[in-house]
């Protein structure tokens, strides 16, 4: 069976160009910030209409696989990621373009995005009917004890004080209160009787808004500044120096193993992946005082683990019908449309469709990488531009990325609301970063919790249960605390040796 799809898929030369076309059209929207990977699958649902179901996986699985990786090029260039997913690539990738590093930091991110798709790819074959059983013995309080060690964990790794880094968290979990209940259905919360807000706000807005109009406003301080130098060779292809990437081989495989786990966990998604390995990577690093700084390690712990992703994100909606992210929502629907039913019968029933799906997963990761690779000369050009002439064209796709979510005026009212919110807490020292994870898990943080509480009945009996969940709350207690006191005794060590000094 195996070999006969292979053969069907790598003969047919419409399969392996729309694979390619899907790549290249996912990288694009990818690096634009604002235009995300599931809108540019939205985009081409008419297409697929007149394509049979093997073209149509091509193209989309191209557009899902690019869309991810596309968001480290504005995300090293820029600091303004592309997607949500590469918020954690800004943080070591930009030092890097400042140092005149930028060709390298995309080098070393598209390896690493290569590797973490083809990864998880391989486990999706492997290991799917294990990985749906784990997802499928989760509950509700397990669900909650992921998410919020994830909370707890982007405190401790952002900037400044943990307490800020808290506070800029719930900011974003209040933020993502706004709207309907998502329990009910019925209760109205801060919606102040307006009706475009019943739905709460997009997570893109709040993405363009806090994060990416906070980087272009102070970039308007340096609008005469020198462009940073970049000295890079001009080659066709841009392979990652070997020695550098050999040191960072445990990174690689650590970041694709949690990547595809959390990919296989439903509604989690790339974001929290990203972060997540990030601060593995900080945490078993002998240097983690150098991260923020530039270096590879961050790099490499963001792009693998956000690509990742996408091979376990599969691993549900295929077999159990439950997509993995909002990417995988969309495909579901491209796949609805084409008569397919997804679920724990696909891979037995229909082989010949997973292995098609598999295939073309490994081929868009490599027309991904093959396109990245090469581009990089091109695009380190970007960096060259004024700010003067880039700023106005990034604030003019982040306007109509923002108004193309739901075609309507009110997203730019919301978008002026976050411009504002992240303005001022930038210009107090508060991280920005914790509010956008805040807000990307605040409503599934609600939504496990109350069903929490309607499954054991009240908290305590959820705390002393003996379940995975209950670890998973305890180390999101415990880790905050560890690091504070941690950070304290550093502090005191510190000042003595200053006292000393003097």
């Amino acid at each position: 069976m195996l070999s006969q799809v292979i053969l069907a898929t790598l003969t047919d030369p419409y399969f392996i160009l729309l694979a390619a076309l899907g790549a290249f059209i996912g990288i694009c929207f990818g690096a634009i910030p604002g235009l995300n990977t599931p809108v540019a699958i939205a985009l081409v649902l008419p297409i697929t209409y007149s394509l049979n179901l093997n073209h149509t996986l091509a193209l989309i699985m191209g557009i899902f696989m690019g869309g991810i990786s596309g968001g480290l090029i504005s995300a090293i260039l820029l600091k303004l990621p592309g997607t949500a997913a590469a918020i954690a690539t800004c943080l070591d990738g930009y030092p890097m373009t400042v140092k005149g590093q930028a060709a390298e930091a995309m080098a070393i991110g598209t390896f690493a995005s290569f590797f973490g798709g083809i990864f998880s790819a391989i486990i999706l074959i492997v290991a799917t009917p294990a990985l749906s059983r784990f997802a499928l013995s989760f509950g509700p309080w397990e669900y909650f004890g992921a998410i919020f060690l994830a909370c707890t964990l982007v405190c401790t790794l952002c900037d400044g004080s943990f307490l800020k880094g808290m506070i800029a968290t719930c900011i974003g979990i209040l933020l993502a209160t706004v709207g309907l209940s998502p329990i009910d259905g019925q209760s109205h919360r801060m919606t102040f009787g307006w009706s475009e807000l019943n739905s709460g706000f997009s997570l893109i807005i709040v993405v363009i808004g806090v994060f990416a109009f906070t980087e272009l406003i102070r970039s308007t301080n340096r609008l005469k500044e020198e462009k940073t130098i970049n000295s890079y060779e001009k080659k066709l292809f841009y392979f990652p120096n070997w020695k550098r990437m050999w040191k960072q081989k445990w990174n690689l495989v650590r970041s694709s193993i949690l990547g595809t786990f959390i990919g296989v966990l439903p509604g989690i998604g790339a974001t929290v992946a990203g972060m997540f390995s990030y601060a593995q990577a900080k945490r078993f690093s002998k240097h983690p005082e150098l991260f923020g700084t530039g270096i590879d390690d961050g790099v490499v712990a963001s792009e693998t683990a956000n690509n990742a992703v996408t091979g376990g994100a599969l691993v549900p909606t295929l077999s159990l019908s439950v997509p993995g992210d909002p990417s995988t929502a969309v495909i579901l629907s491209a796949l609805t449309i084409q008569g397919l039913q997804c679920g724990p019968m696909l891979v037995i029933q229909h082989q010949d469709i997973f292995y098609t799906v598999i295939i073309a997963v490994l081929l868009a990761n490599i027309f991904m990488y093959v396109i990245q690779a090469c581009s990089i000369r091109f695009v380190v050009k970007i960096i060259e531009v004024p700010l003067y002439y880039l700023v106005p064209a990034v604030v003019l796709f982040c306007a109509v990325g923002a108004y193309t979510i739901n075609n309507r005026s009110f997203d730019l009212l919301s978008l002026l609301l976050f411009i504002i919110i992240g303005w001022i807490l930038a210009d107090n020292q508060y991280p920005t970063m914790p509010l956008i994870i805040g807000f990307t898990l605040g409503s599934m943080l609600e939504v496990y919790f109350r069903r929490t509480l309607s499954y054991y009945g009240d908290l305590p009996h959820a705390l002393i249960s003996p379940s995975f969940g209950t670890v998973l709350v305890a180390i999101g207690i415990l880790f905050p605390v560890i690091n504070m006191l941690l950070d304290r005794r550093l502090a005191r060590k510190k000042a003595q040796e200053q006292e000393n000094a003097d």
